[in-house]
């Protein structure tokens, strides 16, 4: 049953990951349409993750209070809504609002997604079902064609009422198939019931050790290249590498199987070094950094190399290695705080996920006051995004040891209710 959950995992993150890129597939003709500037389509893309990570944090703390599988319902829900209210829109300030609210509920599912898997999988072998789980994100690239055909056969409204479909589709295979957690609780740590009650000031003091903050300036580099991806990546596919709407498709497939076969490796040998070795730092830190570094390496060369296919090699080796980060992460968060899974998971992805606000704004500003010199305007962009990603992911290395974790407090507070339990029963 566990990969059944992986395989509906797999489907709604292509439908998640949709439903933020259809407004880069669909730039162009939502800008001619709704008559907008470079800048105001950096505010569409910005508005997009305005309340994400306030979704994120405050979904993933319920997560351990209703669940899973009730979140997912939810969530998919709103986005049905959200992907069909496109055929309302007429202008900038109803499709702000439509992806303003889209964010918020999308804010809280890859949380959510770390939880399920955490509930299915042991800890050794999490990433790798993380991986799989997230290779959904770039299963939507590669259904980018199919996109990118109905926007330019019929229209970009057409276009997100698809993914509204797929997204009612979803829920109701998740409504009648769906499972919260396995009948016999053995992997999870800590069953839904025996939560420790632990008070604010100690969760806020263990959030705010350094461990678990150059964990979230490693992963909001992270989502900034993401994001970049989302709101941009097609535009400068088509405007600066001069790609046809149709080869732009292509090229955005390639590059989600190539992400999605070198996330799914990164994972396993992340993984692979967790078992020999025992140490999230080693596993976990060094993997994922080193992979961010080189993913830095790799999106300045697109801004210094002339040939396309120089360019588009080097922009799929940066999207890829910045991906790997995406199902190594939370476990670093995990560990820190392994008595609130959830919790800890949607702090690290709401507070990372501000660079999606910063990130397309930082752009559209950039491009626009580049006086027409779009080429020139991208490639500052780009290599801001790259600086951003290599800063922070040499902190992250230097600074992050996840196995200085206390595990003697760690042991203690998942095992007290267990102990109170035991003292009312001899009483």
């Amino acid at each position: 049953m566990r990969w059944v959950i992986v395989l509906f995992l797999f489907f709604i993150y292509i439908i998640n990951y949709a439903d933020k890129a259809i407004v880069g597939y669909a730039a162009v003709p939502i800008m001619s349409d709704l008559n907008l500037t470079y800048a105001e389509w950096g505010l569409v893309g910005s508005s997009f993750y305005w309340l994400f990570s306030i979704g994120g944090i405050f979904g993933a703390a319920l997560i351990d209070k209703f669940g899973t599988k009730k979140l997912l319902i939810v969530m998919a829900i709103a986005w049905t809504v959200a992907q069909f209210s496109a055929f309302a829109i007429q202008g900038l300030t109803l499709l702000v609002i439509t992806r303003v609210i889209l964010g918020a509920f999308e804010g809280p599912y890859l949380a959510t997604a770390v939880n399920q898997i955490s509930k299915w999988f042991p800890p050794e072998r999490r990433a790798f079902a993380l991986s799989l789980a997230n290779c959904g994100s770039m299963g939507a690239k590669v259904i980018a064609p199919l996109l990118i055909l109905i926007v330019h056969t019929y229209s970009w409204r057409i276009a997100f009422g698809f993914l509204g479909t797929l997204s009612l589709i979803w829920v109701i295979l998740w409504t009648i198939f769906g499972k919260e957690q396995p009948k016999k609780q053995k992997i999870s740590e800590v069953s839904k019931n025996e939560l420790p009650k632990i008070k604010w000031s100690v969760l806020i003091k263990r959030l705010m050790k350094k461990d678990f903050i150059f964990t979230i300036l490693a992963f909001f580099s992270a989502f900034w290249i993401l994001s970049w991806s989302f709101v941009w990546m097609p535009i400068y596919l088509t405007e600066i590498i001069h790609l046809s709407p149709t080869y732009m498709g292509y090229t955005v497939a390639g590059i989600g199987i190539f992400t999605s076969v070198g996330s799914v490796l990164a994972a396993m040998l992340s993984d692979y070094v967790l078992r020999k070795t025992k140490s999230h730092r080693k596993s976990r830190v060094f993997v994922a950094g080193y992979a961010l570094i080189l993913a830095s390496i790799a999106l300045y060369l697109t801004t210094v190399v002339h040939s396309i296919v120089g360019a588009v090699i080097a922009l799929a080796f940066g999207v890829m290695l910045v991906n790997t980060v995406f199902s190594i992460a939370p476990q670093i968060a995990n560990q820190l705080l392994p008595e609130r899974p959830g919790l800890a998971s949607g702090t690290l992805i709401g507070l990372a996920n501000l660079a999606g606000i910063i990130g397309p704004l930082v752009t559209g500003w950039v491009v626009q006051l580049a006086n027409g010199n779009t080429t020139l305007g991208f490639n500052y962009s780009i290599t801001v995004g790259a600086s951003v990603v290599f800063v922070f992911s040499l902190l992250f290395i230097i600074f992050t040891n996840p196995d200085r974790t206390s595990v003697k407090e760690n042991h203690l507070i998942i095992k007290q209710p267990s102990i109170k339990k035991l003292s009312s029963q001899k009483q």
